[in-house]
């Protein structure tokens, strides 16, 4: 079972219907399916997205990298 139950299922679980819903728009052709990127654009001003993706993008490597080395380090306890 997944640590954390069932708040850590459907964590992954609403994760994977965003991610699924904007490869599926991408290649749908009808002009009214509205992607969340769309959502993005229309209601949040282009400055502040700027400020969250590039502080994404600076933590997320990091923060996965202090994951994997925790379990690499479970591992050889």
């Amino acid at each position: 079972m997944i640590n954390g139950g069932w708040k850590s299922i459907g964590f992954l679980g609403a994760t994977g219907l965003v991610l699924g819903w904007e490869v599926f728009v991408s290649w749908d052709d009808d002009p009214d399916t509205c992607p969340w990127t769309d959502l993005i654009v229309t209601y949040i001003p282009g400055e502040v997205v700027a400020v969250l993706l590039g502080g994404l993008i600076a933590w997320l490597p990091v923060h996965f990298g202090i994951r994997y080395w925790r379990k690499s380090q479970d591992r050889n306890n």
